[in-house]
């Protein structure tokens, strides 16, 4: 008996046709906070920025800093992550967490988009709450130059 068919059956005798809805497709598009910068950040939500690690790490970076979170809604006035490198001209860009990577980039994430180089690490809570996690982190911020020199102690 094909679907319809089915359906048609159980819709006559009065049950209730219950089908599954495909996941809404992962936006890639990312809504950009106001600024001017060569350092973007990546976060899963506006909310991420303003924890004090957040704060700590906007001052510690090297020049400005622009936050950026992938849009809700998935329209296409927001920039992608390629697009906002190029328009933008961002040196540096920090993803917090591999799957929020995945997500923008949709598949695997390049170490270089553009003219930016990319630095993935944890997700900005996970990563304010683990010294482990933390130590890693400014590691590779000071491996790659990120980092201003005068913050070193």
């Amino acid at each position: 008996m094909n679907e319809l068919r089915r359906r048609a059956y159980l819709d006559a005798m009065g049950f209730d046709v219950w089908s599954v809805k495909p996941p809404a497709p992962a936006c890639n598009r990312l809504v950009l906070q106001p600024g001017d910068g060569d350092t973007l950040l990546v976060c899963a939500q506006p909310e991420n920025t303003a924890g004090r690690f957040a704060g700590d790490l906007a001052r510690v970076l090297d020049g400005q800093v622009v936050w950026a979170w992938p849009e809700a809604e998935g329209g296409v006035a927001n920039p992608t992550l390629e697009e906002a490198v190029q328009q933008h001209l961002f040196t540096r860009v920090v993803l917090f967490g591999k799957e929020l990577g995945r997500r923008i980039v949709k598949g695997d994430i390049p170490l270089v988009v553009g003219s930016a180089r990319i630095l993935v690490t944890e997700n900005l809570p996970d990563l304010a709450d683990s010294g482990r996690s933390k130590l890693e982190f400014w590691k590779q911020l000071f491996e790659t130059g990120a980092v201003k020199s005068d913050t070193r102690t």
